[in-house]
C-alpha cells in the first residue's frame, strides 16, 4: 500500500507525539467598566491572577484603579483581546502590553471604542500614564 504525502505527514505527526496546533493560554475578560470592588491592591491581585501567562483574552481587558509601583509584567504575555481594552483611573506611568497585536472589538466600550484610555493621572501631577508598551 502506497501512502500519499498527506497521510505520510499525518503519520509522522502522530508518531512524533507533537500537537498539530500550538496551545495558547486563553483567559476570560471582564465587563465591569469603571466599576471596581476593593482597593487598588485588591484590583492588582485580581488582575495578576486572571492574566498571568494569558495570551488571548476572551472578552474585555479592563485595567482600572491600579496604583503606582505595582508590577504589571504579567500583562506582557497578552497578544490578543477579543473585546475592548479599557485603561482608566490608574497611577502608573508605563503599561507593559508589548506583545498586544490585536484588539478585535467584538464588544465595544460605550458602544463606540475598542481602546479607551481616560483619567490616568494623579491630581497633583506626580504620577501619570506616559507610555503604552504596544
Amino acid at each position: 500500500m502506497m501512502m500519499t504525502p498527506f497521510w505520510t505527514g499525518v503519520v509522522l505527526l502522530l508518531w512524533s507525539g507533537h500537537d498539530a496546533v500550538t496551545s495558547q493560554a486563553v483567559c476570560a475578560g471582564t465587563m465591569n467598566g469603571l466599576s471596581v470592588s476593593g482597593d487598588p491592591k485588591h484590583q492588582h491581585q485580581t488582575l495578576d491572577k486572571m492574566y498571568t501567562q494569558c495570551e488571548i483574552v476572551m472578552g474585555n481587558l479592563e485595567i482600572v484603579m491600579i496604583d503606582q509601583n505595582q508590577n504589571l509584567t504579567f500583562l506582557e504575555s497578552i497578544r490578543e483581546v477579543t473585546g475592548y481594552v479599557l485603561i482608566a483611573m490608574n497611577l502608573f506611568d508605563y503599561l507593559p502590553l508589548k506583545n498586544l497585536q490585536v484588539i478585535r472589538g467584538m464588544q465595544l466600550y460605550d458602544e463606540k471604542y475598542s481602546l479607551f484610555i481616560v483619567f490616568n493621572y494623579q491630581a497633583n501631577g506626580t504620577w501619570a500614564l506616559r507610555q503604552l508598551g504596544f
